[in-house]
């Protein structure tokens, strides 16, 4: 688990962008509600126009993983996300 997906708070959902570039991870933000986060994460990964923009991810205050890029991978441009 990198470190970014512990320590969470309690209650908290997270969302944590990957630079695919560079290979790191930030904190994007700690959302209140998953709805929150997913429309956060959904609206940036929606954004993307290349292979290697950044991906946002979306983990709740264990550090399991509930959503990222596949959520809106049918985008209207065609492109495929890189793993």
């Amino acid at each position: 688990m990198t470190q970014l997906r512990s320590g969470i708070p309690t209650g908290k959902t997270r969302v944590i962008g990957v630079d695919l570039f560079s290979r790191e991870d930030y904190l994007v933000k700690d959302c209140d509600t998953t709805e929150e986060a997913f429309n956060l994460a959904d609206e940036t990964n929606k954004k993307r126009t290349g292979s290697m923009d950044d991906v946002y991810y979306v983990y709740d205050d264990t550090g399991e993983y509930l959503r990222g890029e596949e959520a809106v991978k049918e985008l209207p441009n065609g492109l495929g996300v890189s793993p």
